[in-house]
């Protein structure tokens, strides 16, 4: 429930983006989804992580398991949106060929369509970086230190060049930033049923969050956070709110979950990668559609037609598979 609630922040918060400098309201709103929304998802990452034995077919074993599926979906998915787009937006076939080089370089280098792509480089980056992390450092306080000493280092420069071009490769750098969100994510797990008075914790963050919202709206905080493009204004509230309302939303999901009211929202969870990649292009087809290119209809169709094109593959996968098995008489 808690990578839907995620989810539907990302769409919404793309949809909504157009806005932001016509409306001030309207701005405060994406900045302040952009202080949990990404980092919920590298928290998410560290949930199932394990150490690895120190060896190197063990990091082959893990690398084939948990980075090549979704290198290869990255590459994949990557291509296939480059060549609609480039029917859907009327690109050039120079233009083309030139995305599918930004493809390979990725991070802000891409744009549009693949928006999101960078999440996916610096999620496989900061999988490699923590499993390292929890599979060679055995002390727990100094896996923090040097996930904090990176935090540190990753807020104490404005940009980052690589060598004579403009950005790093995969935005790399920003694993500086979400190997803090990821290995909180990794103990949180574990002990996250031992945690006391959880709906206290709810409220209170839910009223922390309320009132930092308003003193932004005010122009009386100083404070953002957005990984893509490396903006984190106000370091200790870079580290500690994103993990705050996480921390929440997990809270609230358990009630949602157990409450069963809110399980057609599961889906959306379920299918959160085919949302991810896919509703950028559902905005641009319905930027083709007169009377229903709006926030709301990109935030409903970019979150339904995903789930209805992956479920349609997951079936006609299935259905595939079971015609290929021999048949008994």
């Amino acid at each position: 429930m808690a990578k839907a609630i995620g989810m539907i922040a990302v769409v919404f918060g793309h949809a909504i983006h157009p806005m932001t400098d016509a409306h001030h309201s309207v701005s405060v709103l994406f900045g302040v989804l952009y202080w949990w929304h990404m980092p919920l998802f590298f928290i998410i990452g560290g949930f199932f992580l394990k150490p690895i034995e120190q060896n190197l077919s063990a990091f082959k074993r893990f690398f084939m398991h948990r980075v090549w599926p979704n290198i290869k979906m990255y590459f994949g998915a990557g291509t296939i949106l480059i060549l609609l787009a480039h029917f859907l937006r009327g690109h050039s076939w120079h233009y083309t060929a030139w995305y599918f080089l930004r493809l390979v370089y990725g991070g802000r280098t891409l744009n549009k369509t693949l928006t999101i792509f960078w999440f996916i480089t610096v999620y496989v980056l900061t999988l490699i970086v923590v499993v390292i992390l929890i599979s060679y450092v055995k002390s727990i306080p100094a896996q923090f230190f040097i996930a904090f000493t990176m935090f540190a280092a990753g807020v104490s420069y404005k940009h980052m060049h690589f060598l004579v071009y403009k950005y790093v490769p995969w935005d790399a750098d920003i694993v500086l930033l979400t190997t803090l969100y990821m290995l909180v994510g990794y103990y949180g797990f574990k002990l996250y049923p031992q945690i006391p008075h959880k709906g206290w914790i709810f409220l209170s963050t839910a009223v922390m969050f309320i009132v930092l919202a308003f003193l932004k709206y005010q122009r009386l905080l100083v404070f953002s956070l957005s990984l893509k493009s490396h903006k984190v204004h106000n370091s200790f509230l870079g580290a500690f709110v994103p993990i705050a309302i996480s921390l929440a939303i997990f809270i609230l999901s358990d009630w949602m979950t157990s409450s069963h009211f809110f399980d057609w929202l599961l889906p959306i969870g379920l299918y959160s990668n085919a949302i991810m990649y896919m509703h950028r292009l559902v905005f641009d087809v319905l930027a083709h559609v007169p009377g229903i290119d709006n926030w709301l209809m990109q935030t409903i169709l970019g979150l339904v037609i995903p789930v209805i094109v992956a479920s349609l593959y997951k079936r006609g996968k299935h259905w595939w598979h079971n015609r290929q098995l021999p048949t008994t008489s």
